[in-house]
């Protein structure tokens, strides 16, 4: 769960999801079929203001096959990429380093939940088919300002 605002953190961060290259092993997903898309979740609770999203590449993701692109996009049931645009993760792409509130949910505005929802955090293959399982390395934290009253 997320934390409230009075335990926000001195950054100004108060959420985050670090999500690795062993996120996506079968012992954790089932096994993935070629070029299909995975969401991951992060949970906003009931009353919860999203108010910034960013994300960090601490390890270009690597694979075992013939992969050359891994994208990701962040947003919710409303619009899948409206807190983050895509951005690359892949060591054979020019990844990125840090972006923030590329989407347009969070390009002007915060966006408040009535009812407990989810974060999506889409990764989709591009280019030469392979499937996610074969992610061999990589690592990439989100972090979100969430309060929720």
């Amino acid at each position: 769960m997320g934390l409230t605002s009075n335990q926000e953190a001195a950054n100004g961060w108060t959420d985050e999801k670090i999500i690795t290259s062993d996120d996506f092993s079968i012992a954790n997903i089932g096994v993935i079929a070629d070029s299909t898309a995975v969401t991951l979740t992060y949970t906003i609770p009931l009353g919860s203001v999203v108010h910034n999203c960013g994300a960090e590449l601490i390890t270009a993701f690597k694979d075992s096959g013939g992969g050359a692109q891994l994208n990701v996009i962040v947003g919710d049931d409303d619009d899948d990429n409206g807190y983050l645009a895509t951005a690359a993760l892949h060591d054979s792409q020019t990844e990125i380093t840090k972006v923030i509130n590329t989407g347009a949910l969070l390009a002007t505005a915060s966006k408040a939940y009535a009812a407990a929802d989810t974060i999506d955090i889409k990764f989709s293959i591009a280019g030469a088919g392979y499937t996610v399982n074969e992610l061999t390395e990589g690592k990439v934290k989100f972090k979100f300002t969430m309060f929720t009253v």
